[in-house]
Parts: C-alpha cells; sequence; structure tokens
C-alpha cells in the first residue's frame, strides 16, 4: 500500500510541477526539465512495479493446517479403494 501512496504523491508533484516547467529556453532549462520528467516517470513507473510484483503472502498456519488435513485424507480414501 506505501508503494501506491508514493506512487500517488509522485503524480501529483508531476501534475503541479508539469503547469511550471516550459520545454523553449535555453538549452541548460531544456536538459533540466527534461531530466526531471525522466526522473519523475521512473519514480512513479518504479512505485507500480514494486506494487504490482510484490512476493505473496505467506500462508496462515491455520491454512497450511487445513491443507494438509485436506491432503491427508485424499490419501486415506484412496487407499480404502
Amino acid at each position: 500500500m506505501k508503494s501506491l501512496i508514493y506512487a500517488f504523491l509522485a503524480l501529483v508533484m508531476l501534475y503541479f510541477g508539469l503547469q511550471n516547467l516550459a520545454l523553449t529556453g535555453d538549452k541548460m532549462q531544456t536538459v533540466f526539465v527534461l531530466s526531471w520528467l525522466c526522473l519523475a516517470i521512473f519514480v512513479i513507473g518504479g512505485n507500480f512495479a514494486q506494487f504490482l510484483y510484490r512476493p505473496k503472502q505467506k500462508a496462515s498456519a491455520r491454512q497450511v493446517k487445513a491443507y494438509k488435513e485436506s491432503l491427508q485424507r485424499k490419501r486415506q480414501r484412496q487407499t480404502l479403494r
């Protein structure tokens, strides 16, 4: 959830920052604007990627116990046949 908040904050900063940035001007200003936009896109993309590809949550002990019991019942049914 934290990565979504960071991505949202970066999008808000990008929204407000784009109002003050202009691609027209001298060479240094253009380089700064493009590098700032590139960095903002990397930050937003990185946070979204971290949210999408985070590791799956581990199963609780209760879920593991229920799974093992179901396997055991299945094995018992197979041996009775």
